[in-house]
């Protein structure tokens, strides 16, 4: 049985290429029998393929006592076979509340973090988790019921950068007939067996109604995942030439060209858009049902138009493309604007020279600017802020003859995006505008023959940039 064990084992390693010979592997040991039967095969392959092992335990904190009782068995362990090991303990509560987060998600980051420090620690080239075939099972049914394209159907991934799973394509029997045959000591958590989480619930009440329609469901669906996982594969691979095409990023957003991206198959479009949201928040899965809404949306969306994604994302319509960025709260701005002087409007990244001369008007200022207006100084009101925009903002642009228009139908007229809206500057007495930033001053307020005293405004940028 252990040979045949092995083999299986082997199996695995070969065909998705887990192992190479002289890798420098971490193994994850909880303790408990997948973990246990994990290390107890790599020290057997560890001849085969000139592993070089380091077990890695992680104390999470949440049972007392029962944890630490749990830390002391692997180090026993690790000690026993003459493998250094790295055993820490991390406060994942106190990680959870900080990010509000749920205790198995904190646990998991906190756990693969951990992982990653001690992979870099003892310079692995592999970290080997105990993922077995029930694990994927169960995950292809949780991902189910919940909602999942292709790439979440495809399960739990047999190797993601240096995390692999050897352990994969067998089942929990065959690792505890495994255990048996070897007289391998475990520890148990029995957290394991509360109905309290969904993996559990799936474990203890799906799972046991489907073997009576297939007693081999387990490893049925483990092979359906993995099925899946090579389709998935090949269809990412199919559809690489039209996310380059349609999805570039930029300034820590997300760009897809509006044109292109409609004109894809709807299956394109699912990958194109997964890849977009994981460009801006790794990790992130967008159930089914999400999905397409988010396709719908964009599929009529005017411009301006935008709708919030999965956990803290939008993405808007702006003209020929769609906008993929994390939301921000709108925070609006009023700063006093020193004459003479500089002001400094640091969330923006400008600041704003001042000075008033008299006529006639000097020439305009040498250097690197970005814009620059003259007004009539006597026909201003003082003070004069820098401000973001309000309801109601009114202005008579140059060029229109003195008729008066919205600022909102400017913007609109000038094709500035919404979400950039609140951030132009508007040099402003009171309600009346003088000069919308870098696009469009009031005609009223412009200097003219008549001027006598000049106020010259020029905005520079504060990091160095034309």
């Amino acid at each position: 049985m252990i040979s045949l064990f092995l083999d299986k084992v082997r199996r695995t390693l070969l065909r998705y290429s887990l192992l190479s010979r002289g890798d420098r592997v971490v193994v994850a040991v909880s303790g408990g029998p997948d973990s246990v039967c994990l290390l107890d095969i790599l020290v057997a392959l560890a001849p085969e393929y000139g592993l070089s092992l380091h077990v890695a335990h992680l104390d999470h904190g949440f049972r007392g006592s029962e944890s630490a009782e749990e830390a002391r068995f692997v180090t026993g362990l690790a000690e026993d076979r003459g493998i250094p090991a790295t055993v820490e303990k991390r406060d994942v509560r106190r990680y959870c509340a900080e990010h509000g987060l749920s205790v198995q998600t904190g646990a998991r980051d906190v756990r693969y973090a951990f992982l990653g420090e001690a992979g870099r620690s003892f310079g692995a080239t592999r970290i080997a988790l105990g993922h077995t075939a029930n694990d994927q099972a169960e995950t292809l049914l949780m991902r189910l019921i919940r909602g999942a394209g292709l790439a979440g159907l495809a399960g739990i991934p047999p190797k993601r950068d240096l995390f692999i799973r050897p352990l994969l394509e067998v089942s929990r029997g065959e690792i505890m007939e495994y255990i048996d045959a070897r007289g391998l000591r475990f520890v148990t958590d029995p957290s394991n067996d509360r109905p309290v989480c969904t993996r559990n619930r799936v474990r203890q009440e799906i799972l046991p109604v489907l073997e009576r329609f297939n007693p081999r469901i387990v490893e049925t669906l483990a092979a359906e995942a993995g099925v899946i996982h090579d389709e998935d594969l090949a269809a990412e691979a199919a559809v690489t030439p039209a996310v380059d095409r349609v999805l570039r990023t930029e300034k820590g957003r997300t760009i897809i060209s509006r044109g292109e991206f409609l004109g894809l198959a709807p299956a394109y479009q699912r990958r194109v858009l997964r890849k977009a949201v994981g460009c801006l928040a790794e990790g992130t899965t967008l159930t089914s049902l999400q999905t397409r809404e988010i396709l719908e949306f964009l599929g009529r969306a005017l411009t301006g138009r935008r709708i919030a994604l999965p956990p803290d994302l939008e993405v808007e319509r702006q003209y020929d493309s769609f906008i993929l960025r994390r939301r921000q709260p709108s925070s609006g701005f009023c700063v006093p604007l020193q004459i003479p002087g500089t002001t400094v409007l640091p969330s923006l990244s400008l600041e704003v020279a001042a000075r008033v001369a008299a006529m006639p008007s000097p020439s305009r200022e040498e250097g690197n600017y970005l814009w620059q207006a003259a007004f009539d100084y006597d026909k201003i009101t003082p003070p004069l802020q820098l401000r973001s925009r309000r309801d109601g903002d009114r202005l008579h642009p140059a060029g229109m003859a003195g008729k008066s228009k919205k600022l909102q139908d400017l913007f609109v007229d000038g094709r500035i995006p919404r979400a950039d809206r609140d951030r132009v500057p508007l040099l402003a007495a009171d309600r009346d505008i003088l000069w919308v930033v870098g696009i469009r001053a009031d005609e009223r307020f412009l200097a003219g023959p008549a001027t006598k005293q000049l106020l010259l405004v020029t905005v520079r940028s504060l990091n160095g940039e034309p």
